[in-house]
């Protein structure tokens, strides 16, 4: 009995002993699976693309030439300063023959004339003139100082100081009407109607009321005619400078030299002049050698 007790004894030890190694290799397995999945993979490098192998230039058979630097750019001119204005009037057309308004009127440069009423050629100089490209204007007769000592008579049917004021109107009305296309007026001798603002008031509503320029011949120091023009609201201008008070070259040579410094100095001048023979041989010269010294305009032109 004894002995049959000891071998089950021996047999369960040994079950048990199978079912501990086997529990211990179940266990050990588990173990390291979950070992295994907990590890991260290992990223896998990548190789940075080669670069491709650069071509070889080809070589031009013609060497290189360093281009060549730059020229210096020249400065701007300055622009061209405009050149002074010089407005010509020539007095007196009218009493000349045809000939002498016709050599004056064929110096080729702009210019005015001024023409006398109720002379023998009034009219036929008034048409040369404007023939020829020039500006025509009434040169209308006024009482001078003096009258009517010698050589102190303006002409026929003048402004007198003692006119009345309907006379005074009438007179420069026909006047007008004298002389064909006339555009403006200045006046003939003058030195006691200018003075006299009343007077001129007279006078220059007439011309402003045909809308004509109107140039103080300024025959007197105290002429106000400049001034009752401006403010009449007559386009207006006064002479500068006198050519021919002495009829030697030399003398008008002056007198036409002192324009020009004027009309350089101030931009403008108006210089009076009368068809004496002596003073269109003059000009013949003087405009000839003035032109790119100056701008040669119509009076009306410098009246504003």
């Amino acid at each position: 009995m004894a002995r049959g007790k000891g071998k089950r004894t021996s047999t369960l030890a040994l079950v048990a002993w199978g079912a501990f190694t086997l529990l211990l290799g179940l266990g050990v397995g588990l173990l390291l699976g979950q070992q295994g999945c907990g590890k991260r993979e290992a990223p896998v490098k990548r190789e940075a693309p080669k670069p491709e192998p650069r071509k070889p230039e080809k070589k031009s058979a013609e060497p290189k030439v360093a281009p060549a630097p730059e020229a210096a750019k020249p400065p701007s001119p300055e622009p061209a300063r405009p050149l002074p204005v010089l407005a010509l009037v020539i007095d007196d057309l009218g009493y000349v023959q045809p000939e002498l308004v016709t050599r004056l009127c064929s110096l080729p440069v702009a210019f005015s004339v001024a023409v006398l009423p109720y002379q023998e050629h009034t009219r036929v100089s008034a048409d040369i003139a404007y023939r020829l490209g020039k500006e025509v204007m009434l040169h209308l007769p006024m009482e001078p100082i003096g009258y009517p000592g010698p050589s102190r008579d303006p002409g026929p049917n003048a402004i007198l100081y003692n006119l009345p004021e309907a006379e005074v109107r009438r007179r420069v009305r026909m006047a007008l009407e004298e002389v064909p296309h006339r555009v403006g007026v200045n006046n003939h001798m003058g030195s006691r109607i200018t003075p006299d603002r009343l007077r001129m008031g007279w006078v220059l509503q007439e011309i402003k009321a045909r809308k004509y320029f109107f140039v103080d011949s300024r025959t007197e120091k105290d002429s106000v005619a400049f001034d009752v023009a401006e403010k009449l609201g007559i386009p207006t201008v006064q002479r500068r400078v006198f050519l021919d008070d002495d009829k030697a070259f030399p003398e008008m040579e002056k007198q036409w030299d002192r324009a020009i410094k004027l009309a350089e100095k101030d931009g403008s001048v108006l210089i009076i002049g009368h068809i004496y023979p002596e003073t269109v041989e003059a000009l013949e010269k003087l405009v000839a050698r003035s032109k790119g010294l100056v701008r040669f305009v119509k009076a009306g032109d410098l009246a504003k």
